[in-house]
């Protein structure tokens, strides 16, 4: 596009730019004229209202509303009695447990560990989970059990005994062969 083009587009667009602030200025212009007329008007009823006397006098300031003497004020109510403190709950290291408690339970799973130990019940739950790996309560050693089973199960196919770089390239290998085939 030429320099000419350009610059014929830019005076074309603030022409536009001008008859819209133009035309906005007249629609404004009619409401701000009525605005001024109307505080015209106003101004000159109060003056009118002054020269005349026929404005009604405001209150003196010992008489406005603003000024009256407050209202005397409601007595405090009487505060209720404090309830006594409750005696603080054992830790839970501690708990003991009643014979009623102890009937409430005994269909449950934790039965044989009231009261309750959180260290010895994290034992015992480490214990159970890595039993089936011999893990003897590691986790670690427990998951590193459970991968190798399952990295042997994907590879057996392959015969890569858990090995998954040359499981992978034995499947590339395969695919590729029936590729050819």
């Amino acid at each position: 596009m030429s320099i000419r083009e350009q610059e014929r587009r830019q005076r074309q667009s603030e022409k536009r730019i001008d008859d819209r602030m133009r035309r906005s200025d007249r629609e404004i212009r009619g409401a701000m004229e009525e605005r001024s007329r109307q505080a015209d008007l106003r101004a000159k009823e109060i003056v009118r209202r002054i020269e005349k006397g026929d404005a009604d006098p405001r209150p003196l300031p010992g008489m406005r509303e603003d000024s009256l003497e407050s209202m005397e004020s409601m007595k405090s109510m009487e505060s209720s009695e404090s309830m006594k403190s409750m005696p603080s709950a054992d830790p839970v290291m501690e708990v003991n447990v009643d014979a009623e408690a102890r009937e409430m339970g005994k269909d449950m799973p934790l039965d044989d560990h009231v009261p309750f130990n959180a260290a010895e019940m994290e034992e015992d739950l480490a214990g159970r989970i890595t039993e089936d790996t011999g893990g003897h309560g590691d986790p670690h050693a427990h998951n590193e059990q459970k991968a190798d089973e399952m990295a042997k199960a994907m590879t057996e196919e392959t015969g890569a005994d858990g090995d998954m770089t040359e499981h992978a390239e034995g499947k590339v290998d395969q695919m590729g062969r029936e590729m050819f085939e």
